[in-house]
């Protein structure tokens, strides 16, 4: 049976906080009481749907697609889970935010089946959507590990050699990789195209979230204590001009991508076709690198995006909604032909491992190589414990007055302590819940 993708456009709404879940019962569910309904932010969820369940399964029941934008789809979400009405059966949600609705009351656990599936999941996977009670509330469908793109004609001009693991060596920390900016920058180059591009990495290799049990907040000493914290290399490399000093996909930022100023970019694995191979020609053909590049692992492992699975609770078609779940979690023909036809990382570490191991698979965009061990390599050493449901905001929150650091001492940033200080002012405007002190 074939249903047409329904594309939703809706307004943005405004913010609504969970209320009460009293009067969540048996409010999901599409047109009919047949009809899995399935809320997802992108068309490619709504297509590998279409293409890889709807077409090709023996389904006795209708499914109902709505991709919907990912701030409306929270939105209404929230609205459903304070109402009980209008709901989904089954929810994609982001990693970003997905950790606020880990919550029995709000969705259905997935104990009965985490047996059977998670032990060829990434791990970190498995620990971000386990809730406080210990149940499991979402499979993921792909792994996002963030890593380092760089230019093969600039590593061989500057390092003389552009083979991957040779690179490495230059960027394996920290200290390495301001090393290396330095000597980029006295060969005319420039390390990256925004000096805080590196963010990322390094909220993804703290050891303790924003938010601990005691509901209080921390901050990891990666991010603020000594030379190669967070806010000292984006001071170091503010002031000593070792990247193109623009903000992050800005109009500029995407041009270096084709030009031939800037070595590297750090990227998830989804950021390697949708960033930089759909921007690797420039749209007046001057500026061309596409099969100019490679990927190593970089300084520190980190996450950034994310498909999360949920099924709603009180879902009237809830062994259907296990089942879409646990499938796209967990088929291999779904799993191995997404990651071959759209370059993608899936959550499965035998299959990922089959295709790391596949010497025909090579990447022409990234110059032949095969990428899928540095992946490997940089999902296995993601911290899930770390993420919270607070992460989204505070981290740019926090990169906020990194920059203003940086940048000089912007609002009285003029030291670490200082900033941290404007920091945690900024925060206790916007949560009331988390211990600040």
């Amino acid at each position: 049976m074939k249903n047409a993708l329904r594309k939703v456009i809706t307004v943005a709404l405004s913010f609504a906080m969970l209320g009460s879940v009293a009067a969540m019962a048996a409010a999901c569910g599409g047109e009919s009481d047949n009809t899995l309904l399935y809320w997802c932010f992108d068309s490619a969820m709504g297509q590998q749907v279409q293409d890889y369940y709807i077409d090709v399964q023996d389904l006795d029941y209708e499914v109902e697609v709505e991709v919907i934008d990912l701030t409306s789809l929270q939105n209404r979400l929230d609205s459903g889970l304070r109402t009980g009405k209008n709901l989904p059966d089954v929810v994609a949600l982001e990693a970003g935010a997905f950790k606020r609705y880990m919550d029995g009351d709000l969705m259905e656990n997935l104990d009965d089946i985490k047996a059977e599936v998670a032990g060829d999941m990434y791990d970190y996977t498995i620990e971000a959507a386990t809730g406080d009670d210990g149940s499991l509330y979402a499979l993921a469908t792909n792994v996002t590990p963030v890593v380092f793109a760089y230019k093969r004609p600039i590593a061989e001009d500057v390092f003389g050699t552009d083979d991957p693991a040779e690179i490495q060596k230059h960027f394996d920390s920290w200290e390495h990789f301001i090393e290396s900016a330095r000597t980029l920058n006295e060969a005319g180059y420039k390390v990256t195209s925004s000096y805080m591009d590196m963010a990322k990495v390094f909220f993804g290799g703290r050891t303790q979230g924003w938010v601990n049990e005691n509901n209080e907040l921390v901050i990891d000493p990666i991010l603020t204590d000594g030379e190669y914290s967070l806010m000292e290399v984006a001071k170091t490399l503010k002031e000593e001009d070792l990247t193109h000093d623009q903000a992050e996909s800005s109009g500029t930022w995407y041009s270096d991508i084709s030009g031939d100023l800037v070595f590297g970019y750090f990227q998830a694995t989804w950021g390697i076709e949708t960033n930089l191979e759909r921007n690797a020609i420039s749209s007046d053909g001057s500026g061309n690198t596409y099969g100019d590049w490679a990927v190593i692992q970089g300084p520190a492992s980190a996450y950034e995006g994310g498909t999360f699975h949920c099924v709603v609770k009180g879902t009237g078609m809830l062994e259907q909604a296990k089942e879409f779940v646990k499938f796209f979690s967990t088929d291999p023909t779904y799993l191995e032909n997404w990651a071959k036809e759209n370059n993608d990382f899936m959550n499965s570490k035998s299959i990922m491992q089959k295709l790391a191991d596949d010497t025909t698979l090579a990447s022409e965009f990234l110059g032949g190589q095969n990428p899928y061990s540095t992946y490997i390599a940089a999902a296995e050493n993601i911290n899930g414990s770390i993420i919270t449901q607070y992460d989204s905001t505070i981290n740019s929150q926090f990169k906020g007055w990194a920059t203003n650091y940086a940048e000089g001492g912007i609002e009285g940033a003029t030291t670490v302590a200082a900033a941290v200080d404007q920091f945690k002012e900024a925060l206790k405007n916007i949560y009331q819940d988390i211990t600040i002190s």
